[in-house]
């Protein structure tokens, strides 16, 4: 067997895997228990005998795909994970053949160009200015942004407080972290942020939750006051993170009130835009970010809204320097650091990561496909279908929500009848035909919704209703 004819096999199961959704008995989800999967695959046998090829893998890859969770069947509604457009597999596809690590541009000329060009694409979409071509020296003195692509918001994060915590204590790396160092966080937050925390040393105690309102978004006029009661207790907040838009119910906050707050104390604003940062590229809702050119550093994954498969995340900067003298580079890295002819980019001083895939090639070829029209596009159609299906929901007798969606993700719960949430939800993944989530918010616990598939029409969240109105009357 060649590559050729096996490239063909895969090919072909993955064409099949893609359309099978739109059979009325496919299911979203088939979930079996581990052991009986992994005997079912015979992944043993593989492993020791060899041979996936051919006829063979046709025949494995059918048992295989076959308990895939689809991501872009219609009733995909569960996490924050895009069915990804077909043209981001292309370049993944390409990087996976070629291995070039777009960390060093000796390893990767073409990857790092299409990175540090979606960079600066990026960069003008929030208002900074992008990085000149022409520099390639991280400690320029020019006023200019910057940025790196990582593998996730997890990691995006945590360098952006990476980036914070320097700023205040430029002897970190040598002294290790002062005393009273904090982090001021809206309650609804994401859990990479209190694990940064954790992961830098500053504690879970030195979190200060910020009040928020009841849809969970940062009540502005509350901070100097909360801001006063940390320095009574001998902290100094080395940053206040935003939500653009936050995880539970997706709500954005005010940034440009809370800039004003965070330009009047000198405190590093970072914005946590991972889901919602994409709203940049869209005329009807690219206002629920207003404000945004005025943080320190921005985070925005392109593995959500942006339909490209996992992971492939953006750590922005207002200003390049700050993301540039972050980290010291190690002492004993010599073969990589030392003077030589640099006709592009290094960006391996900006990551924790030291090797990644070239992820400017999952993006770049989505947007080379459908255009930054068809990107925003498809963002206005998931917001708009959200809404549509949050006012239906509102007027059902059985139905409420907690607050009005200002993205794609919509909670809400069943009235109808005694029905715990998750007994609702693990009912529904049952039947297959619907895959969504729940999430606790302002301690209730809700049916939870995240329109990422471009095939989940209004219909059928008209199905959804009627399949937890069946549920409920076998109780």
């Amino acid at each position: 067997m060649n590559f050729t004819t096996n490239f063909d096999i895969v090919r072909q199961a993955l064409e099949d895997f893609t359309t099978e959704i739109y059979s009325p008995n496919n299911k979203v989800i088939d979930q079996i228990p581990l052991d009986q999967l992994i005997q079912k695959l015979d992944l043993s046998s593989w492993i020791k005998e060899g041979g996936l090829e051919g006829q063979v893998l046709k025949d494995f890859l059918s048992a295989f795909l076959s308990y895939q969770t689809r991501l872009h069947h219609s009733g995909y509604l569960g996490h924050q994970c895009a069915a990804p457009h077909y043209a981001a597999a292309l370049g993944g596809f390409i990087n996976n053949v070629t291995n070039n690590v777009p960390s060093i541009y000796e390893m990767g000329p073409s990857s790092v160009a299409l990175e540090v060009f979606l960079v600066n694409w990026m960069l003008e979409k929030v208002g900074w200015k992008p990085t000149p071509l022409t520099v390639h020296s991280r400690m320029s003195e020019e006023n200019y942004g910057g940025g790196v692509l990582v593998n996730g918001g997890s990691i995006a994060n945590l360098t952006a407080l990476i980036m914070a915590r320097t700023q205040v204590a430029p002897e970190v790396w040598q002294e290790g972290n002062p005393d009273g160092l904090s982090i001021l966080l809206p309650s609804e937050s994401h859990y990479s942020l209190t694990k940064a925390a954790g992961i830098l040393g500053i504690g879970k105690k030195a979190i200060h939750f910020v009040e928020v309102d009841k849809r969970g978004a940062v009540i502005p006029d509350s901070l100097p006051g909360i801001f006063k009661k940390v320095q009574e207790k001998g902290h100094f907040p080395i940053a206040l993170v935003a939500n653009a838009c936050n995880t539970p119910v997706g709500i954005y906050d005010p940034l440009d009130e809370i800039a004003d707050f965070c330009q009047e104390q000198k405190l590093w604003l970072h914005v946590d835009g991972a889901h919602g940062a994409s709203a940049l590229l869209s005329e009807t809702h690219g206002h629920k970010l207003k404000g945004v050119e005025r943080a320190d550093s921005l985070v925005w994954d392109a593995h959500k809204l942006l339909q490209v498969p996992s992971l492939c995340a953006a750590l922005l900067v207002k200003n390049h320097k700050h993301l540039d003298q972050a980290m010291p580079v190690g002492d004993n890295a010599s073969y990589l650091f030392h003077d030589k002819e640099q006709p592009g980019v290094d960006t391996l001083h900006r990551t924790i990561e030291t090797t990644k895939p070239g992820l400017g090639e999952r993006l770049f070829f989505v947007l080379g496909a459908i255009g930054e029209g068809g990107m925003a596009g498809f963002i206005d159609r998931q917001y708009q279908l959200t809404l549509e299906v949050y006012h239906y929901l509102q007027n059902l007798p059985d139905f409420e929500c907690p607050a009005q969606p200002e993205s794609n993700i919509l909670c809400f719960q069943y009235t109808g009848a005694t029905m715990d949430s998750l007994f609702l939800r693990k009912k529904l993944l049952e039947t297959g035909e619907f895959y969504l989530t729940t999430t606790l918010f302002k301690g209730a616990r809700y049916l939870r919704l995240v329109f990422m598939s471009p095939n989940t029409e209004f219909g059928h969240i008209v199905n959804l209703v009627t399949s937890i109105r069946e549920i409920a009357t076998k109780v």
